[in-house]
């Protein structure tokens, strides 16, 4: 395989090739879902400061990256496959590259709110990021519009239950 040119080349590779995405597109569930498990532990209107809501979601996404990076990398060393296409390397950057835009962007987010609803902000990011996945690649694999759009409301309503139902617990 032709080696990686910096984080563009990465990502365009990631974008164009269907086994990279799905890399992708699976770190991005682990990470999103992980950030929505670990932000309903403590307490949601308690105002929290924002570096501890920012350190849940940085540390989770770190170290999914890296306990990936590990499995990834053994496995790949202790059980060859002879149909892999990609070298752990090409995949991990793939997954890196998502679990960065779930993280930043989630981010953001807090950055943007105010601290009483820093975590609920950060867990509907989280939902959010599921179901434009799910609609995203809907769409890609030759799914209509309506049909790709009906796939990523379900999840995202699903993983937005999941977000809220937190919230009005601890309310």
């Amino acid at each position: 395989m032709v080696g990686l040119r910096g984080s563009d080349g990465a990502l365009q590779r990631t974008w164009r090739d269907p086994a990279l995405r799905r890399e992708s597109d699976m770190m991005g569930f682990y990470v999103c879902i992980t950030v929505l498990a670990a932000l309903t532990l403590g307490r949601d209107h308690a105002g929290q400061p924002q570096n501890d809501v920012l350190g849940v979601v940085w540390g989770t996404t770190v170290g999914l990256a890296l306990a990936h990076w590990f499995a990834v990398t053994v496995s790949a060393r202790i059980i060859p496959n002879p149909d892999r296409h990609h070298t752990p390397v090409e995949e991990f950057t793939s997954q890196l590259l998502m679990a960065s835009i779930v993280a930043v962007t989630t981010t953001l987010v807090v950055i943007l709110l105010p601290p009483d609803v820093e975590r609920l902000g950060a867990r509907l990011t989280a939902s959010g990021f599921i179901g434009l996945i799910v609609a995203w690649e809907s769409r890609r694999g030759g799914t209509s519009w309506s049909r790709a759009l009906a796939h990523g409301v379900l999840a995202l309503t699903a993983a937005t239950a999941i977000a809220m139902v937190k919230w009005f617990i601890t309310y």
